[in-house]
């Protein structure tokens, strides 16, 4: 693989962690108080860093 597309990929990885970091903060303010607790912060960052992850325990959540 060269330098290229190894970049692109390394681009889109990060695009889609900001994007769901985004959906657990949003998710969070949605939710009660309407506030973004400190001990939300973890959670949505390490839900952002292991996206693939979260998409699809997401989607076996949703399936229950």
């Amino acid at each position: 693989m060269g330098p290229r597309i190894c970049l692109i990929g390394v681009c889109f990885y990060g695009l889609v962690a900001c994007v769901d970091f985004a959906y657990h903060f949003g998710h969070d303010v949605r939710r009660g108080d309407r506030t973004i607790q400190f001990s939300e912060i973890p959670v949505a960052f390490s839900g952002a860093l292991f996206w693939p992850v979260d998409v699809v325990a997401r989607s076996l959540l949703e399936m229950q």
